[in-house]
Order: C-alpha cells, then structure tokens, then sequence
C-alpha cells in the first residue's frame, strides 16, 4: 500500500509562463524527497496552464488544478 507523502507543497500561480518552470523545479530538487507538489493554475491566460501540465507529466509528484481566476 502506497502512503501519502509527508509534505505537502502548495504553490498559486497566475500568469507565470516566464518564471513557473524555474521555481517549481526549484521546490522538486529539493534534497527531502518525501514531498508532493500540488500547483494551482489561478486562471492564467498565457501559456502557464500547458507549461504546468508538461511539468506534472514529467514527474508524478507534481499535481496540477486549474481553477477560474480568484
């Protein structure tokens, strides 16, 4: 049986497409590896949403919701 991490990482962002990348890959080298990242695409309308989701299918820790901008 598969247990949950025992961290949780979460991280809002909106209209981020220059800087995502470089912060969330920052969060995942971390050296304490029992983490899940959860990112949440605020209703970004530039290229954010699809840059999250090829980071998410690179690494299964890594979740991403979009949600309408709030």
């Amino acid at each position: 049986m598969e247990t949950a991490p025992l961290v949780s990482v979460l991280v809002a962002i909106s209209n981020g497409e220059r800087y995502a990348r470089t912060a969330l890959e920052s969060i995942r080298r971390q050296s304490f590896s029992d983490l899940e990242l959860i990112v949440v695409d605020d209703g970004s309308t530039d290229a954010t949403p699809a840059r999250l989701d090829a980071l998410a299918a690179e690494h299964a820790h890594v979740r991403v919701e979009h949600i309408p901008n709030s």
